[in-house]
Parts: structure tokens; sequence; C-alpha cells
């Protein structure tokens, strides 16, 4: 799919090349959200799904509890590499339902996610053009309204510091930047496990030696991603 870069990319870090994977986002909590048009009613829901079983059961809920609507048409897109894209007009004039849902999903890069739009028909055909709009921003606004999280790659880090310097250092991860894995305060040293976007641990990092000059232990065990808040919208 040619919306985003799923390429896999590599930095140097000395003489070690670190394979860096894309962040995706996806749906946590779905919030519907509703356009009247020529008394037409559109319902736009967005959910979070890992497959196309997920899609078909929660289409067929969508049909069972909407059972006087005329069309539920839907998109989806699944895999952190976004590997299975599909979309249903679902009896709408092709391409002018559930591509344009789609083309909500593709603009905000979403994963794991499906998009479904009900809608109870009012006797007044729109026409292909002013129905594909109305499927987009319906689409959009459901995107826009649900609640999100990021899954960012990152390096799992290990790090042991002194009692003295341990609360210096515990304000660095304050801001949400990292994903706190463990923390454990009960030996010689206190023990944190940390999540850091790969793209930010060598800033952290170096934060880290500075506020302790350099004492304690720092280290690396491995890589994967964590679930990151996010915030940023997509405009119609």
């Amino acid at each position: 799919m040619g919306y985003v870069n799923v390429d896999t990319i590599y930095e140097e870090q000395g003489k070690e090349k670190q394979e860096i994977k894309n962040d995706y986002i996806s749906v946590e909590e779905t919030v519907p959200v509703e356009l009247d048009i020529k008394k037409s009613r559109f319902i736009g829901m967005a959910f979070h799904v890992e497959s196309d079983d997920d899609v078909h059961t929660i289409i067929g809920n969508l049909k069972k509890s909407n059972k006087n609507a005329k069309h539920v048409a839907y998109a989806y897109i699944l895999g952190e590499d976004y590997s299975v894209a599909k979309n249903n007009d679902d009896g709408e004039p092709a391409g002018s339902a559930g591509a344009p849902i789609f083309e909500a999903l593709k603009q905000m890069h979403i994963t794991n996610t499906l998009v479904a739009v009900v809608r109870y028909f009012g006797g007044i055909e729109l026409g292909k053009s002013r129905l594909t709009r109305v499927y987009n921003t319906v689409a959009i606004g459901a995107l826009n309204e649900a609640k999100k999280y990021k899954m960012v790659f990152c390096n799992e880090i290990e790090i042991k510091v002194s009692y003295q310097n341990y609360g210096s250092v515990n304000k660095l991860f304050a801001d949400g930047s990292v994903h706190i894995i463990e923390q454990k305060n009960d030996e010689s040293m206190p023990v944190m496990k940390i999540a850091v976007p790969v793209k930010a641990s060598e800033k952290l990092l170096a934060s880290i030696r500075a506020r302790t000059r350099g004492a304690g232990v720092i280290n690396k065990y491995g890589t994967g991603f964590y679930k990151f808040e996010y915030k940023s919208n997509i405009s119609e």
C-alpha cells in the first residue's frame, strides 16, 4: 500500500545497525457520530479489530441492531504493516461508500481499525458525488471522536541507579515520553525497566548519564511495540 512507508529503516548506532519499525495508530474506544442529510441519517462508528472475523462479527451485530437501516457500509485495515485493507459499499453505488470510508482510515495512517457507517435512507437520492463526500465526512468524524492510541517501536532498557539519583532520573519519565515496564525499589540499587521510542533513545540516555554523572548501569535488552497516548486528529 503506497500511502505509508512500511519498509524497514536502519539507523547507524556505532558499528551496529538497528532495525526501526514504523509507529502505527489504532482505535481504543468508539464514539458514534451522526449526520442528517436530505432526511437520511448516517451514523459512523470506529472499532478496534484484530482479524477479519472481528470485522464480520461487528458488522453482523450492527445489522441486527439496525434492522431498518438501508446500508451498513464499511472499511478496515489490519496489521502493523497495513497488510490487509478492505471495504464494502453494502448496496450503495460502487465506490460511493466503502472507498471514501477507507480514504479516512488511510489519511490517518491507522490500522487494526474498522469504520462502519449505518445509513437510514430518507427517500431522497443524494447523487454519487455528494454521497461520497458524506460517507467520507462521517468516517472522519467517527475517527476523530474515537479514543485512539499509538503503538511505538521502542528500545527496552533496564536502568540501575543509586537511591540518591533515583528521584532525579525518575523525573525524566513523568511527561509520558517513555513507557514504564517495571520498577523495583526494594533492592540495593533501584531497577527501572522502560520502553523508549527508538528515535529518542540516545537523547534520553544522554540525559540519564548527565544526571547520574555516569554512575549506575544502563542495559538495552530488547525491542518491541508499546502503547502511547495519541492526541492528533484529522480534518475533513
